[in-house]
C-alpha cells in the first residue's frame, strides 16, 4: 500500500498523508514513502514549492503505537525504526525548495515535528497540536532540538514536558502556526504567490542557512531516542496505552 499521493499542479507538488484508518501514522513504510518522494521532486526543476498535507482531514497522529512495540522489544528494530526517521526529517531540512504544511485535525508527536521543519504551516480553526510521547515513556526528539528556536525553551516545555496540546489559534501565538484559516487553499495560493516574488536560488540559499545548523543535534537526540525506547518506562508506558490503562508513574 503506497502511504501517500503525489499531484504535480503548475509549479507545486501536493503530496497527501493516507495510511490508511482515520488517522495518518508515522510508521516506516510511510517515511520511506516520504523520503522517496521527497528526493525525486527536489530533482525535478519544475517543482518549485512543495505542499504537505494529511487525508481524512487529519495531518497525523505520530509514530505507529505498534511499531514503537517493535521497537521497545528489540533493538535491532528500534535502531533502524528511528534512524529511518531521523532520515526523513534530515531529508526535509535539507530540501531546496520551500515546505508548506496544511494542518486540518490533529498533529501529534512525530506528525506535529514534521511542521517544526515546513517553511510555512497553514492550519484550520479546528486543528489542534501535542506532542505526548513522554506519556508513554519517549520524547519527541525534533521538538526539543529544533523545536527550541522554533517556538522558544518555554513552549517547548509545555508541549513536551507538560504534555499540553494546542489549538491552531494557541499554535499560531507562539510560533508553530503562520496563518489559520477557514479557506486553506485560498490561503495556500496566497503564499506561494508571495513565494513565486523570490528568486528560487535565493530560497534555496536561505533554506540551507535556516535548517543545515541543526543536523547534528537531531542526529543525536535519535540516538539518545534509541536508548530511551528500549528502557523498562517504555515498556509500561506502550502498555499502558494499548490497555487504556494508567502507566505506574501516574500516581493512583
Amino acid at each position: 500500500m503506497n502511504t501517500l499521493t503525489t499531484e504535480v499542479l503548475k509549479d507545486y507538488a501536493k503530496i497527501t498523508f493516507n495510511t490508511g484508518g482515520k488517522y495518518n501514522v508515522v510508521n516506516k513504510e510511510f517515511m520511506y514513502d516520504v523520503i522517496d518522494t521527497l528526493r525525486k521532486l527536489d530533482s525535478d526543476k519544475d517543482v518549485r514549492f512543495i505542499v504537505l498535507t494529511g487525508a481524512n482531514k487529519n495531518f497525523g497522529a505520530g509514530a505507529d503505537i505498534k511499531e514503537l512495540k517493535l521497537a521497545n522489544e528489540n533493538r535491532e528494530y528500534a535502531t533502524n525504526f528511528f534512524s529511518t526517521m531521523f532520515e526523513m526529517y534530515r531529508t526535509i531540512i535539507n530540501l531546496n525548495k520551500p515546505v508548506i504544511s496544511i494542518v486540518e485535525g490533529i498533529a501529534y508527536g512525530a506528525s506535529m515535528e514534521i511542521l517544526l521543519v515546513s517553511d510555512i504551516v497553514i492550519a484550520s480553526p479546528y486543528a489542534r497540536f501535542a506532542a505526548p510521547g513522554a506519556k508513554i515513556g519517549v520524547f519527541p526528539p525534533v521538538l526539543v532540538t529544533i523545536g527550541k528556536d522554533v517556538i522558544g525553551i518555554n513552549n517547548v516545555i509545555r508541549i513536551a514536558l507538560l504534555g499540553e496540546e494546542l489549538s491552531a489559534e494557541e499554535a499560531k501565538q507562539i510560533g508553530l502556526v503562520h496563518f489559520v484559516s477557514d479557506n486553506l487553499e485560498g490561503e495556500i495560493q496566497k503564499v506561494m504567490d508571495k513565494l513565486r516574488l523570490m528568486a528560487p536560488s535565493s530560497l534555496m540559499s536561505m533554506r540551507r542557512l535556516i535548517f543545515k545548523k541543526y543536523e547534528s543535534e537531531l542526529e543525536s537526540a535519535f540516538k539518545l531516542l534509541i536508548d530511551q525506547v528500549l528502557t523498562k518506562d517504555a515498556t509500561n508506558g506502550i502498555l499502558a496505552f494499548l490497555t487504556k490503562t494508567k502507566a505506574p508513574w501516574v500516581l493512583q
